[in-house]
């Protein structure tokens, strides 16, 4: 049920108080009254308010102090000054405060309504900004990072030190192993995590689109530009900038790049203003930048510069005592996203699974248990349920199904599993070519690839005839 609204009128005139309380309670607001500044602080003392009315000029405590009252006590409910006796100065002052509407008298009710539901619009837009804030910082909060292993608990104390730290971060790992994850959890519990944090993978530009990217450029600078761009080291400002797969960038690039680091000054593409921007730098890379700097494709004093706190994000294979805490809660989150309820993953399947050595390491993982939550039709998750990758093993013979410990009706869905994708790799995955090898229809071919989440290049297969 949506909660109603209670709205604060303070004004010294009883007239002026006993008309706006008629008008917003007959349109279902609850209205508190207050003759002073001074009586309406003591009023939101004791009542939950979403939004405030308050006369210019009162007694004790007029209504520009009152809203400046409450700012400085950091509540920053929706306030509108009402008054008989506008000016420029009052008006500019209680904008700067944070009004958000300024009347004057006589009162239109349409214009009061108006104006009460500009502010308590504005007021729910702010809560859920702040909500919304809390929540990523709380997603991001290093220690949400799962894993208990000895592994994991170097990363926390490195992700806690750099987030006391502006200096810049290098994060190198494996693909997959978290990267991007410890670089918002360094912002989101750092000195600047007020500020932006503004990520971009260096290797998804050509080498002139992320000269654009970084630096922005001005309207005109090449065919394409038809308006100024800010680029990300200036939306970074006062933030953090998250440079992913550094390793990617070109010659030209890093020695600007070297410059930007140094001053904190540039210039857009095509521009000739120099502008500054205060961000602090992280990038990520998995890739051996001092194998890079040998080779002469990475430049070693930009090298040095990117290296002041390193953290090295360790591949799954090399903690897998974290790999039942990451399936618990992976199967979580999933489960709740695609409204089912599913518990639990079987002894087998949980074996398959520790015992796998996850090259695309907690992304794989991640996907995997994704994955399998989509095509399981119970409430626990099985052997056929799991992607292909990690249910097809050396199967030249068939003996080698033995090794599995699970039940019978287990072992020939991972069986039946094989048999299928191993028939639509012969046919060129045409579902029809399969369906008629294996001596079954199209209907069956098709229910059996929805139904083990068969999948080719990470995507189901398609009915082909």
């Amino acid at each position: 049920m949506t909660k109603t609204p209670n709205i604060l009128v303070a004004d010294d005139d009883p007239v002026t108080r006993k008309l706006l309380k008629f008008q917003l309670e007959k349109h279902g607001f609850k209205v508190i009254v207050s003759s002073d500044g001074l009586e309406a602080k003591e009023a939101i003392e004791h009542h939950p308010v979403d939004m405030i009315i308050a006369d210019y000029m009162m007694p004790n405590m007029d209504g520009l102090e009152l809203l400046s009252a409450l700012r400085e006590e950091g509540k920053d409910i929706p306030f509108i000054i009402i008054t008989g006796f506008g000016s420029i100065d009052s008006t500019m002052e209680a904008i700067r405060l944070g009004a958000v509407e300024y009347l004057t008298k006589p009162l239109d009710p349409m214009e009061v309504l108006l104006a009460v539901q500009k502010g308590l619009n504005i007021g729910q837009i702010k809560e859920k900004l702040s909500h919304l804030q809390k929540e990523v910082q709380a997603k991001y909060s290093f220690e949400n990072i799962i894993g208990q292993s000895p592994a994991m608990q170097v990363i926390f104390k490195d992700i806690h030190k750099a987030s006391q730290s502006t200096a810049n971060v290098l994060i190198v790992g494996e693909s997959g192993t978290g990267k991007e994850l410890a670089a918002k959890a360094i912002h989101y519990n750092g000195l600047k995590k007020n500020g932006p944090f503004i990520a971009i993978s260096c290797s998804a530009f050509s080498k002139g689109t992320l000269e654009s990217e970084l630096f922005g450029h001005v309207k005109g600078a090449f065919t394409s530009a038809f308006r100024d761009h800010k680029g990300r080291f200036e939306l970074a400002d006062d933030g953090t900038l998250f440079l992913d797969e550094i390793g990617d960038i070109s010659l030209n690039i890093q020695v600007k790049l070297l410059r930007v680091l140094d001053e904190k000054r540039f210039e857009r593409v095509g521009g000739q203003e120099t502008m500054q921007s205060d961000f602090r730098l992280l990038a990520a890379t998995n890739k051996d930048l001092k194998a890079l700097v040998k080779k002469g494709r990475f430049r070693e004093d930009l090298f040095y510069r990117l290296n002041v706190i390193n953290i090295t994000m360790p591949p799954l294979r090399e903690h897998p005592e974290d790999i039942f805490l990451l399936i618990k809660h992976f199967l979580k989150h999933y489960s709740q996203v695609s409204g089912k309820d599913i518990k639990t993953v079987s002894m087998e399947a949980l074996k398959i699974m520790q015992g796998y050595s996850w090259p695309g390491n907690v992304r794989q993982l991640e996907n995997a248990i994704e994955s399998a939550i989509a095509v399981c039709d119970g409430n626990m998750i099985k052997i056929s349920d799991l992607p292909f990758e990690l249910t097809d093993p050396p199967t030249e013979k068939s003996s080698d199904l033995l090794d599995y410990q699970g039940s019978l009706t287990e072992v020939v869905a991972l069986f039946e599993k094989q048999i299928i994708y191993k028939a639509l790799e012969q046919n060129e995955w045409v579902q029809a070519y399969a369906a008629e090898k294996l001596g079954i229809s199209e209907r069956v071919m098709s229910y059996k690839i929805k139904k083990y989440g068969i999948v080719k290049k990470g995507r189901l297969v398609e009915r082909i005839s």
